[in-house]
């Protein structure tokens, strides 16, 4: 459980092998939820007054026991030119040692990774914003129906589509599946639908603007179902002197030397924790139920800390009980050479919630208690 809770213009035949780096991001929710996540009953809520007419391009390519996912997300005159681009660049992947590589599009400028991403191409003129991102996350079947079917209906549900059954997709014009030369069969889809409309469009109501943010962006979203997060920084204050110690879905008690930080894209609310100017933070996030599979995130946080992905049997080693606010969660450990984390899940109705320490090891091992402590003194509302 344990959370605890996007260079240069590429020439179009220069091949380029994906080699992703850690996750280093503050907000690294995933993008994509797990195999067993149910499909949304019901389209996301809206996130602005206005919406325009929106399209997805959308693909999911098991390789190496991840699933790879290639996303184009944006306004349709933004997106519909690059439909022939995305089926290309989908159809010139090739598999070696696990990873996908591929031949850049022309007219798209490939950087390296950040954050939750392997790789982003930038689309046209960086101005107009339009990527296409990349994002790996561990699974053990995600060329398997049931890993495609959610996260099919989740983009659906991005758009304000209904959900359907997989016959139902496959007997659509929107939904494409092919095999490369080595069998890997690569699942696509083209969706129009409705997204925010753009700030300073003009397309929000009246003293109403559009929700900020870069609707464009190819990036980690907010699945349906997830619940609201902050936004914007807040001015750091010091534990004892007016640091918040709740939030409306909890309270709790704050350690000393615990600084409060910035809320960042996913966050409820984080502390910034500084020794002698080695640093870490903790943050407590929540996502749909669905998305807060342990073995996952644990994974996930393994490789932000440069160790190698576990089995499920191995994990049951590291991962151990505890209990936050009277309800069973998930609570590990992971100490790597220049990033660790202790990181604890726990679900409580139909909202999981992380709470995840990350930074320097020294600073982390030496907060373990602290964190111990806030973990006990959570009370759920």
């Amino acid at each position: 459980m344990l959370v605890i809770v996007g260079g240069c213009t590429e020439a179009p035949e220069i091949t380029r092998r994906l080699v992703p780096k850690p996750s280093t991001a503050a907000s690294d929710v995933p993008d994509v939820p797990t195999a067993s996540a149910a499909a949304p009953d019901r389209p996301a809520a809206a996130t602005s007054s206005e919406k325009v007419d929106g399209r997805m391009l959308a693909a999911i390519v098991p390789a190496g026991g991840q699933g790879w996912f290639f996303k184009i997300s944006g306004v349709e005159a933004a997106v519909v030119g690059q439909v022939e681009k995305f089926e290309s660049l989908l159809k010139t992947l090739k598999i070696a040692d696990g990873k996908p590589v591929w031949k850049t599009p022309e007219g798209w400028t490939e950087q390296g990774g950040s954050g939750m991403r392997a790789a982003t191409f930038v689309i046209g003129d960086p101005a107009e914003k339009v990527e296409c991102s990349v994002i790996a996350l561990p699974n053990d079947a995600p060329a398997s129906d049931e890993y495609i079917l959610p996260n099919v209906n989740r983009w659906r549900g991005q758009l304000g589509l209904a959900t359907q059954t997989l016959d139902e997709m496959k007997a659509g014009d929107d939904f494409h599946q092919f095999d490369l030369e080595d069998g890997t069969t690569i699942t696509w889809v083209n969706l129009s639908g409705k997204v925010p409309a753009p700030p300073g469009s003009g397309a929000s109501t009246a003293g109403r603007p559009a929700a900020p943010g870069n609707p464009s962006a190819a990036g980690p979203t907010l699945p349906p179902g997830h619940p609201p997060t902050g936004g914007g920084d807040s001015k750091p204050s010091v534990a004892g002197q007016g640091a918040p110690t709740s939030i409306p879905e909890m309270s709790f008690d704050v350690p000393d030397g615990w600084v409060s930080g910035s809320l960042k894209p996913f966050r409820k609310i984080s502390w910034n924790i500084d020794q002698d100017g080695k640093t870490a933070e903790f943050y407590v996030s929540s996502l749909a139920a669905a998305g807060s599979d342990v073995a996952l995130n644990v994974n996930r946080w393994r490789g932000q800390a440069g160790l190698k992905s576990l089995s499920k049997e191995e994990l049951a080693n590291e991962v151990k009980d505890i209990s936050i606010g009277g309800e069973s969660g998930s609570l590990i450990v992971i100490s790597g050479e220049k990033q660790s984390i202790i990181g604890a899940i726990v679900v409580k109705g139909d909202t999981g919630w992380f709470f995840k320490l990350v930074g320097d090891p020294d600073v982390v091992s030496s907060e373990k208690d602290n964190v111990r402590a806030f973990l006990n003194s959570v009370k759920f509302r």
